[in-house]
């Protein structure tokens, strides 16, 4: 059975390479990250013409995570998978009562609140909309709760929008990694590779990714206190 198992995903995986792509040399992983990505840009465009509030690059990330993950499951032989990263972190948002009924945190929602104003964790306006509050679902993956503090006091001040996006975007001094990911120790569910120099700064101890990322908000022009 598993030998079975083991053709049939080999032979889905040259039939995704030579009728989606064209005959390209590509692996079962970099198919169904482009047939995702085709997917995703598709659906982004029909949500522009129907919802543009959910035409974000949210969720155009969150809908190719799930097709990649969905085709890699069907057409990547299973020593492949296992070779891939099991820890990922999410790139969706929560409402505030998922974080509290999906055990997120082992506090009420009026505590969870308060966190926010504490500099513990951290909230984002929903798409589309002029007020309310999401929790980017990353900042509740271990150890990132007991590292975030520190680096969202670091970055009292600034707008919510303006901490999200340092805290998301890929950043020279850190190898091109996030300070999400290296505080995390983990790529986003959206990275299909990693470098291995990426892969030596997430292996170092918690206290040392969260200093990284300290040094570049003050030293490196990244402090948007007023």
């Amino acid at each position: 059975m598993a030998h079975a198992t083991k053709d049939r995903n080999e032979g889905a995986g040259v039939k995704i390479r030579a009728l989606l792509l064209g005959g390209q040399s590509v692996t079962p992983q970099q198919a169904a990250r482009q047939v995702a990505e085709s997917f995703a840009t598709e659906i982004e465009g029909t949500l522009r013409g129907q919802a543009p509030g959910l035409a974000t690059q949210e969720i155009h990330a969150a809908v190719r995570g799930v097709l990649e993950r969905g085709l890699c499951a069907m057409f990547v032989p299973d020593e492949q998978a296992h070779g891939s990263h099991s820890a990922q972190l999410p790139v969706t948002n929560l409402r505030p009562s998922d974080v509290i009924e999906k055990r997120k945190v082992r506090m009420s929602l009026a505590s969870l609140y308060r966190s926010v104003e504490a500099s513990k964790f951290y909230c984002v306006v929903p798409a589309g909309q002029t007020n309310g509050r999401e929790f980017p679902a990353w900042q509740f993956a271990d150890p990132v709760p007991e590292l975030l503090p520190a680096v969202l006091l670091a970055l009292q001040g600034a707008l919510r929008t303006e901490v999200h996006a340092f805290l998301v975007t890929s950043e020279d001094a850190l190898n091109e990694l996030a300070p999400a990911e290296v505080l995390a120790g983990a790529p986003f569910e959206t990275r299909t590779s990693l470098h291995s120099s990426q892969q030596r700064l997430m292996q170092l101890p918690a206290g040392e990714r969260q200093r990284k990322v300290l040094a570049l908000i003050n030293g490196s022009g990244k402090s948007m206190a007023a």
